[in-house]
């Protein structure tokens, strides 16, 4: 099920559009490094490694990971059920329910730089994460398309793929003299652009992890709140 209501709305301006997707990849890219690199490598981000590292634990018989894995790929799903649901409990007002949740992200952000990670963490890293699996879930089926161009600026497999495939078409159709050359490099460099500040914020989230400690989580927080105000106020 997809929703109708949250795809990009078009009063915003390109470069608005563009600026806060950039700066949702940077902050995938911190929280990603966070969870992989300084939180047992759960990445809360997506679920695909999740689920391997939940089936290893499974069947290694170590249930509190299997019961914090579980729980945060449900609150994952919540959220992505949620991004479906709230925008038309809100009238089907696409800009209004992206400004929730960016509030409600950087709530999760905030919660997570709070919490004590010693003592969630000696039952199971992925139980820390778990507000980073709801803020995922959410921003993934939220901030679906960039100009009509789906990515994802919480991991880069797809962008990848997609940057690969659309620069083939478009080294093709500049050979044969094609109209629509032009477009398939807009949209790889779309692909390339968004994956590379993911990969930029990859590197400030190490960077910043020793100065910051949890408190990086604090600036995701920020990062998303700064976000929510330049929206507001660009109305």
């Amino acid at each position: 099920m997809t929703s109708k209501f949250v795809q990009p709305p078009a009063f915003l301006s390109t470069r608005r559009e563009e600026a806060r997707f950039g700066v949702l990849a940077v902050l995938g890219g911190v929280a990603g490094a966070y969870g992989s690199v300084y939180c047992g490598h759960v990445f809360a981000n997506a679920l695909t490694g999740n689920l391997v590292s939940l089936g290893s634990e499974l069947l290694a018989g170590q249930w509190a990971g299997v019961a914090a894995r579980t729980g945060g790929v449900l609150l994952f799903l919540l959220g992505v059920a949620l991004s479906v649901v709230l925008p038309v409990r809100l009238g089907g007002q696409a800009r209004r329910w992206q400004r929730r949740c960016l509030l409600i992200e950087a709530a999760c952000f905030a919660v997570q730089g709070l919490l004590p990670y010693g003592a969630l963490a000696e039952f199971s890293p992925a139980l820390y994460l778990w507000p980073v699996f709801f803020a995922s879930g959410l921003q993934y089926n939220t901030f679906t398309a960039l100009h009509s161009v789906p990515v994802s600026t919480l991991f880069c497999t797809n962008n990848l793929r997609q940057l690969t495939l659309h620069a083939l078409v478009w080294r093709r159709q500049r050979r044969a003299g094609a109209p629509d050359a032009a477009r398939e490099a807009r949209i790889a460099l779309t692909y390339l652009a968004v994956s590379g500040l993911f990969f930029a914020g990859v590197l400030l989230g190490v960077a910043l992890y020793g100065a910051l400690g949890r408190r990086l989580m604090l600036l995701c927080a920020a990062g998303h709140l700064a976000l929510w105000a330049w929206d507001k106020a660009c109305k």
